[in-house]
């Protein structure tokens, strides 16, 4: 227990000088949140058009398909705005040695390079993602009692998001150079705003079991419309302890690959 309150501490202090580095630069602040701004917009306008024109897409109509969407915006404040540059970060420290550094402090290697930047221009997908739930629960007559799910689904996306991330950007200790294996991720994810039903097999198999971007977004979204049996929240929970588990024993097995500025 005195371990996890150390770490938390020393994230607090992380975080506030984090908050200071953004608001040092407050130009670059307002663009990336406007560009966030704007990333949004086209993204729920897309579905908007689309579904102008036909009446569903695999069975979800637009006010269903906000549910998943503010979700998934939610989910993306932490993708961008906490692990994006910290992930970025990781190729740069291995190739110029800076990783040395890192290590020999005495604290977690993983939870050094997992925490020390952190990016608020994402506040606008927060904030498209907490109206797109509203509107959701409103325009669905969903129970406010769902509203537990959103939580319990935002943890378990997030670690699994972060320890599939984290497992990726490692091949930079066996590949010098591999500066854009960190938007491998996250690219990918953006499969993540599709409902899965629209993949054929077994497409849909690997979506949900294998490389798990089905069930960011949508899995919670059917829990909380009622289309499937809240026991399905089980599985991406015992995924989410499986693969913070691997990712970890992963780093450390990396890490012997790694060749340090004074090797």
């Amino acid at each position: 227990m005195k371990t996890f309150f150390r770490y938390l501490s020393l994230y607090r202090r992380v975080f506030i000088q984090a908050v200071m580095q953004n608001l040092a630069y407050p130009q670059n602040f307002v663009v990336w949140m406007l560009v966030d701004v704007a990333w949004a917009v086209v993204n729920i306008g897309f579905f908007r058009i689309i579904l102008f024109n036909i009446p569903e897409i695999s069975g979800w109509t637009f006010d269903q398909l906000a549910i998943p969407l503010g979700i998934l915006y939610l989910l993306n404040t932490f993708i961008w705005g906490f692990f994006y540059g910290n992930m970025k970060s990781i190729p740069e420290y291995v190739n110029k040695g800076e990783l040395d550094l890192l290590l020999v402090k005495p604290v977690n290697s993983q939870f050094m390079v997992s925490t020390r930047q952190i990016g608020l221009g994402t506040l606008p997908s927060a904030a498209a993602g907490l109206y797109l739930l509203w509107y959701g629960f409103q325009v669905n007559s969903v129970s406010w009692q769902m509203a537990g799910v959103v939580p319990l689904a935002l943890l378990a996306s997030g670690i699994i998001s972060y320890s599939l991330w984290l497992m990726t950007v490692t091949l930079s200790f066996w590949t010098n150079r591999l500066y854009n294996v960190p938007d491998l991720f996250a690219n990918a994810v953006d499969i993540a705003r599709y409902p899965v039903a629209i993949f054929r097999q077994p497409a849909k198999f690997i979506l949900t079991f294998i490389l798990p971007f089905a069930i960011l977004g949508f899995l919670p979204a059917e829990i909380i419309l009622g289309k499937i049996s809240p026991l399905w929240l089980l599985w991406p929970m015992g995924l989410t302890i499986l693969l913070l588990f691997i990712s970890s024993r992963f780093w450390k097995f990396s890490l012997c690959r790694y060749q340090s500025a004074s090797s």
